[in-house]
């Protein structure tokens, strides 16, 4: 009889123990991502007075925690060629804005910009923004 009791004791200890352990908390899905630049580039073509352009790109979504990798394709329209391509990461969710650099601008020449971000923690997870610049 004491076996028994001692055996019932140990389970409902153990039980006790395990239900009372502390369950982890389930993290909120990552946003999809969101793009745009500052200045605003929209439908029309964007002017560079130099060999170079800079922008800011604005992730207007909640940044994912461990950051973006963010791929840049400069492709000259005349010739369909490839003239510049720069890849860049960031490792922090505080980060919404990022300086950008184009180079190698050939005056006359207009080109294709794409800027792709994908998030380093859900590769899946990516937006693009393209548009026009012209050398002046």
């Amino acid at each position: 009889m004491k076996k028994a009791i001692t055996i019932i004791y140990f389970l409902t200890l153990a039980l006790l123990t395990i239900s009372c352990s502390k369950k982890e908390a389930v993290e909120p899905p990552e946003e999809d991502l969101k793009i745009a630049t500052n200045p605003v580039i929209g439908n029309e073509i964007a002017s560079a007075l130099s060999n170079s352009f800079n922008y800011k790109l604005v992730i207007s979504s909640k940044p994912p925690k461990t950051g973006v990798k963010i791929d840049i394709s400069v492709k000259n329209d005349l010739t369909n060629s490839i003239t510049f391509s720069q890849t860049t990461q960031t490792s922090s969710s505080a980060v919404s804005t990022i300086d950008l650099q184009i180079d190698n601008l050939v005056p006359g020449n207009i080109y294709t910009v794409t800027t792709e971000v994908s998030s380093l923690n859900k590769p899946t997870n990516k937006t693009q923004l393209v548009f026009k610049i012209a050398r002046k």
